[in-house]
């Protein structure tokens, strides 16, 4: 069994679905079910089966769970232990980051990473996309979580970690909440609240609208996530919001509709100064 087929087994078991693991992976579907049907082949043994809920472990499966969690997690320790052999004792990393360290699950990703390397002193700060692009320029930080789309220069090292899907938000009593996807053009008469406090990505957004025919008619309102939330919920109005910053909106008044033709914004880390630590934090997330 290989560290991908480890990988692709645990996540299934931790999603318990194979469309939100392969996202979770970064990769297709039909990569993730070769993985899985390699180790099925090599033990002669079935991993899962249908539940209500998505997937449960056959009885084989159930046996092979253990093992595999404490294999992978010893790999992990000893790649770890093995970068320190490069890394300076009390190395200091300085990064960035967009305000979205909750929805990506980056300060756990932090944290993980301090367990394997305690002797790397991590710093994180937020600042909005142009503001990290500059810092990163100027060589403030070491690295950034950006989004790829975003960025307008060239740095040495970029990883992609997620790509992060464009969805309208609207309420349940809008016209379109009973559908499961969307063209954007069909979006053309909408009232729209766009996120403008950062100004990289209400261009963005704008610019989605103009590939699609038409100029977004906006509120001109520079409000934060919470705000918009409200105002849709109480209005028929729609906004714009990929997949993960979408979730973290989403109540009993809410829906998220997809945009069809892969609209999306890449979460990627940034890497600009190339020193020993931020090598071995990208080595980390390339390998996470």
């Amino acid at each position: 069994m290989t560290i991908l087929q480890m990988r692709c087994f645990l996540t299934v078991c931790e999603c318990r679905k194979y469309s939100e693991a392969a996202e979770k992976l970064s990769i297709p579907q039909s990569a993730l079910f070769k993985q899985l049907k390699a180790i099925e082949d090599e033990f002669s043994v079935r991993l899962f089966q249908k539940a209500r809920a998505g997937l449960d472990l056959t009885e084989a499966g159930s046996l092979m769970y253990p093992h595999v969690t404490y294999m992978y997690g010893e790999y992990k320790k000893m790649l770890g232990r093995l970068q320190e052999f490069s890394v300076t004792e009390n190395a200091q990393l300085i990064l960035g980051s967009m305000y979205f360290l909750k929805q990506y699950n980056i300060i756990q990703m932090i944290r993980e990473f301090r367990g394997i390397h305690p002797g790397i002193n991590v710093g994180i700060w937020e600042y909005r996309s142009y503001e990290l692009e500059e810092m990163l320029r100027q060589g403030q930080l070491d690295a950034s979580f950006a989004y790829r789309e975003l960025l307008t220069e060239e740095f040495g090292r970029v990883i992609p970690i997620k790509e992060d899907y464009l969805y309208v938000m609207v309420n349940k009593r809008h016209p379109l909440a009973g559908r499961e996807s969307v063209r954007l053009w069909e979006l053309r008469e909408e009232q729209f609240v766009l996120m403008r406090g950062d100004r990289r990505i209400h261009k963005q957004l704008q610019d989605f609208c103009l590939e699609e025919g038409f100029v977004p008619r906006e509120y001109h309102m520079d409000v934060r996530n919470e705000t918009i939330k409200e105002l849709i919920t109480y209005n028929n109005w729609a906004s714009l919001f990929v997949g993960r910053m979408a979730d973290d909106l989403l109540d009993d008044n809410l829906v998220k509709i997809r945009i069809e033709g892969g609209k999306k914004l890449t979460l990627c880390f940034v890497v600009a100064n190339e020193n020993e630590a931020s090598r071995v934090f990208a080595d980390f997330i390339a390998n996470s």
